[in-house]
C-alpha cells in the first residue's frame, strides 16, 4: 500500500445523509488504521447543505424548509435519493450554506493524518496548502484559479473574481477533513437563487453581488475524469509519495483497505440514522441521546 493513501471514487447516487455520514466515519477511523491521507469524490442529489452553525430559517426559502420538514417528520429517508425532492442537511464543518445537485457540481474531500502532517495543524496554513493542491489540479486543464476570502477558489472574469469552489474543514480524532464543491454547470447557480436567500454573512470580495453575479462554473472543456487523476497526482506530490501506476491498489474498495472499509461503513450507518438523517439535528443542531 503506497504510503497508505486511499482514493474513494464516485459511487451510485445516495442521499446527502449517507454521504455526510461516510465522511465523518472515515475521519473517526483513519488515524487509528495508520492511514496517511485520502481523496474522495462524490455527488449529492438536489440538497441544501448547512454549515454547522447556520440557521436554516434564515438561509433557506420558507417553502423549501416546509417541504423538507413535512417529508422528514412523515415518510422519512433511506440511503437512496428521493426523486424531485430538495434535501436539507447539516454538515460537520463550519462555513456557509451551499446547494448541490447531481449534474451541477462535484464534491471533493481530502483527508490528512495530522499526526503525520503536523504542518497542517494551523488552520490558515492548512487552508492555504490544501487550496493550493486543488488549484494546482485545475491548472492541468489550463484553468487558472485563485484562493480568495477564507476558503474560496475563484476565477477572474472581466476583472471580477467569481467563485467556483467553497471549502470548509472539520477535524476529528487526529484527522483533518477539508471538503469543497466545484461548480460544473451554470444551471446550478439558477437553482441556488431559487432556494437560498442572500447569505447573512459574506466575504469582502463578494461586495453584495447576487448569487448569479458572484458564482460561476468551470469552463465547458473541463473533464471530471482528467481532474480526478490530477487531484490524486497533486496529493501524492504534496505527500512526496510516488504516483500510483495502478489505482486499484489505492481504491477504498480494494483488498488493502477491506478492514478499514468495513469499520467505516458500519459506523456510518449508525451516524446516518442517529445524526444526519434526524430533522432535530438538521434544523436545530440537537441529537437526541
Amino acid at each position: 500500500m503506497t504510503g497508505k493513501v486511499f482514493f474513494f471514487p464516485p459511487t451510485p447516487p445516495r442521499s446527502p445523509y449517507y454521504n455526510l455520514a461516510i465522511e465523518e466515519s472515515i475521519a473517526i477511523h483513519m488515524v487509528r488504521f495508520g492511514i496517511t491521507a485520502g481523496i474522495r469524490l462524490w455527488k449529492n442529489p438536489d440538497s441544501i447543505i448547512l454549515g454547522l452553525s447556520e440557521n436554516p430559517y434564515r438561509n433557506i426559502k420558507e417553502t423549501v424548509v416546509t417541504a423538507y420538514e413535512s417529508e422528514a417528520r412523515g415518510i422519512g429517508f433511506t440511503k437512496k435519493p428521493k426523486p424531485n425532492f430538495c434535501y436539507i442537511a447539516r454538515r460537520a464543518s463550519g462555513g456557509g450554506t451551499v446547494f448541490h445537485s447531481l449534474s451541477g457540481n462535484i464534491n471533493y474531500s481530502l483527508y490528512f493524518n495530522l499526526e503525520e502532517r503536523k504542518e497542517l495543524f494551523p488552520v490558515k496554513e492548512s487552508y492555504d496548502r490544501i487550496l493550493g493542491i486543488v488549484s494546482q489540479s485545475l491548472s492541468h486543464q489550463n484553468i487558472q484559479s485563485y484562493a480568495k476570502g477564507k476558503s474560496d477558489l475563484v476565477l477572474e472574469k472581466e476583472g471580477k473574481f467569481q467563485k467556483i469552489s467553497g471549502n470548509a474543514q472539520f477535524r476529528k480524532r487526529g484527522c483533518l477533513v477539508q471538503h469543497g464543491t466545484l461548480i460544473l454547470e451554470d444551471s446550478l447557480i439558477e437553482r441556488v437563487a431559487e432556494v437560498l436567500h442572500h447569505p447573512p454573512e459574506e466575504p469582502d470580495y463578494r461586495k453584495e453581488r447576487s448569487h448569479k453575479d458572484f458564482l460561476t462554473s468551470v469552463p465547458d472543456f473541463f473533464s471530471e475524469e482528467k481532474w480526478s487523476v490530477d487531484l490524486i497526482r497533486e496529493v501524492f506530490q504534496y505527500l512526496q509519495e510516488p504516483f500510483p501506476s495502478d489505482f486499484s491498489k489505492i481504491s477504498f474498495f480494494g483488498r488493502d483497505f477491506s478492514t478499514f472499509r468495513k469499520q467505516v461503513l458500519r459506523e456510518s450507518e449508525s451516524i446516518r440514522k442517529k445524526k444526519y438523517q434526524n430533522p432535530e439535528y438538521t434544523l436545530h443542531r440537537e441529537i437526541p441521546t
